[in-house]
């Protein structure tokens, strides 16, 4: 591995020019180094040819530094510049895949961007460095339409956060969507606050000061009307991690106050509600607070974030390398499908940013790919999250946080286990809540009757933290 050559002086250029003038227009620059590039350049043409038309147009780049002898009229500012080697052993249809958002953008006259890690970095991600989720980002517009509530549920590090701002961009115009971390608050005092605050402009301190003086009961709904009065925007409520608030009102008939007053305030403004988290709603309502959830709570529809297909990880993957500029060379693929998968985007990304700066200094082939993963998981904080939370199982019941232990080792040796194989080993039918617990905060994948490990990056930092 390494990082683009961007220096090639020759290059085939796709130019997409929208308008019919010509003047709005942005190119992909297909750099080459000799021979060698001839056969990527011919599967390149082989793949876009069913997206080309009029606006697109393929031109030789005899000189990358003079550009405007190809078309006076190029944007240079709108030229994104990749090596045509990077598409090498790629067939036709995944190098259409690939470079599909980057055409779209090309379309609209705009430079192309692809997913960066070096962007990423952070736990939300937006714009075009989201990686895409069609179908569930699909099917919660669709709900919104609707005005379904709904609850979406992933284990923490999957992308679940990433994905409501990304709906929240694709509502914007018609909607107004407001995102809030529930779990940053411990009253129904301080969530409310946080809604006045948002809805009026005030300090968070101000607005807990208010609401303490009306009392949070009078204060929600007049909070959830004042974000509702667009008429034109209907109002959309995310709550992210809702559980982790309930968790610290602890008194059923608290938790039961609080939902009942949100619903009645939110069936007023005909607001529609998204609950979004890493544990589930419903069972944590019955099996811990021992409750029925009032109204829209226990009606929500759910949409899960299941793991991706391992070919469309793998076109993410080559959407991400190509937007962080990191190229693939001999041998360095056959290591990435042994260790290294997108299924976790928090913690992979934050791999592939660090290896755009050791490639800075050296080639990385596969055997140095894997002292630096191996470096990397070694890192406290890269799966601090998971292992956290199975020390907060083990204080509370050190045999049920052995038993998943034991389960997710075996997981991370072998490529699935029956299903009635790990719950007798999680205890049986009493073991049904350390079953939820494990799929709840673990990345595991139930295929069938089969569960495995959804991460390959998580199966090595198992096996790494074990030895």
């Amino acid at each position: 591995m390494r990082l683009r050559h961007e220096g090639l002086k020759t290059g085939r250029l796709l130019t997409c020019f929208p308008d019919a003038n010509g003047l709005r227009n942005a190119s992909l620059l297909f750099l080459v180094e000799g021979v060698s590039d001839i056969t990527p350049l011919q599967r390149l043409d082989d793949a876009l040819r069913p997206e080309m038309d009029a606006s697109l147009r393929w031109s030789a780049a005899a000189s990358t530094l003079d550009l405007a002898r190809v078309d006076p009229r190029l944007d240079p500012g709108k030229v994104t510049r990749l090596e045509a080697g990077e598409f090498r052993d790629l067939v036709p249809e995944d190098i259409r895949a690939v470079l599909s958002p980057g055409l779209v953008q090309l379309r609209r006259g705009e430079a192309a961007r692809f997913p960066s890690a070096t962007r990423m970095e952070g736990s939300v991600v937006t714009g075009p460095d989201f990686l895409e989720r069609a179908a569930e980002l699909a099917a919660l517009q669709e709900h919104v339409e609707r005005r379904q509530h709904t609850v979406v549920l992933a284990p923490r590090r999957a992308g679940k956060t990433s994905l409501l701002y990304r709906l929240a961009e694709v509502l914007d115009e018609r909607f107004r969507v407001e995102l809030f971390d529930v779990e940053e608050h411990r009253t129904p005092e301080g969530f409310t606050a946080a809604l006045l605050s948002r809805a009026s402009g005030k300090s968070h301190t101000s607005a807990l000061r208010e609401t303490r003086e009306q009392g949070w009961e009078a204060a929600l709904p007049a909070a959830i009307r004042a974000l509702a009065g667009d008429r034109k925007r209907r109002l959309v409520l995310i709550l992210d991690e809702l559980v982790f608030f309930l968790e610290h009102l602890k008194k059923r008939d608290f938790a039961k106050a609080f939902l009942t007053a949100l619903d009645a305030a939110v069936e007023q403004a005909k607001a529609t509600v998204i609950i979004a988290g890493s544990a589930n709603l419903m069972h944590f309502a019955r099996n811990t607070l021992r409750l029925t959830l009032p109204g829209l709570f226990g009606a929500l529809t759910p949409v899960s974030l299941s793991p991706l297909p391992a070919h469309t990880l793998e076109i993410q993957l080559r959407r991400v390398l190509l937007g962080t500029g990191l190229v693939l060379e001999s041998g360095d693929m056959a290591w990435f499908h042994e260790n290294f998968d997108l299924a976790m985007p928090y913690p992979a990304l934050r791999f592939l940013s660090h290896l755009a700066s050791a490639a800075r200094e050296r080639k990385l082939g596969p055997e140095a790919l894997d002292a630096e993963l191996t470096a990397y998981l070694r890192t406290p904080a890269v799966f601090a999250e998971l292992k956290s939370q199975l020390n907060h199982l083990a204080e509370e019941d050190a045999a049920q946080a052995e038993r998943v232990e034991d389960v997710v080792g075996r997981l991370a040796r072998v490529s699935s286990l029956k299903l009635d194989d790990v719950k007798a080993k999680l205890g049986g039918a009493k073991g049904a809540s350390t079953f939820e617990w494990l799929v709840t905060h673990f990345p595991v994948h139930l295929e069938g009757q089969n569960l495995m490990l959804a991460s390959r990056l998580f199966r090595r930092y198992w096996q790494e933290s074990t030895q």
